[in-house]
């Protein structure tokens, strides 16, 4: 957990510029390897003591609406993935708690924003950048999303809310 907060701290103070290339630039700071160097993008291994410390990376190829490398975020895993076990439930939403707390700590602002269903989660809109904490019945994670492309699926998001009202309205 010590290394997850460190690194939700070095998000918060890096550079973004949402490009691919930050991949790398953040993988240094962290300390994180790089893996599939060479090709066109980079995938990154955390230093974390859990059974997928993989990274899942989010970035914009064609026809999606943004620049073409576009980075719109990246996951990471705090805890093991457990499939198939709803006995952990009660270990994760535990971990979940006191991680969102020493985030908290760590960032010193509120979140601004939660959700409950199907998993539970916080999310802190920060100077340039939105961290989001999840925990579901298999892990938590952590991620670091593009404030551009939060706004774009929050527009998404609206715009098929009022598509829901106005058919409702009609019927």
């Amino acid at each position: 957990m010590d290394r997850a907060v460190a690194a939700v701290r070095a998000a918060n103070e890096f550079a973004w510029s949402w490009t691919a290339e930050d991949l790398s630039g953040f993988a240094a700071v962290v300390g994180w390897t790089q893996v599939n160097v060479g090709t066109e993008y980079l995938d990154l291994v955390t230093d974390f003591e859990v059974n997928r410390p993989d990274t899942t990376a989010f970035v914009s190829v064609p026809p999606a609406p943004f620049p073409q490398g576009q980075l719109n975020h990246l996951d990471f895993n705090v805890t093991d993935v457990v499939l198939d076990d709803p006995g952990v439930k009660p270990a994760l939403n535990e971990v979940f708690d006191e991680f969102v707390q020493r985030v908290f700590e760590t960032v010193r602002q509120r979140p601004t924003g939660w959700w409950v269903e199907p998993t539970r989660g916080l999310r802190w809109d920060l100077s340039d950048l939105v961290l989001e904490v999840t925990v579901s019945d298999r892990s938590v994670w952590v991620g670091l999303v593009n404030p551009a492309y939060q706004r774009w699926n929050e527009e998404i998001a609206r715009i098929v809310e009022q598509q829901q009202e106005d058919e409702d309205d009609e019927d």
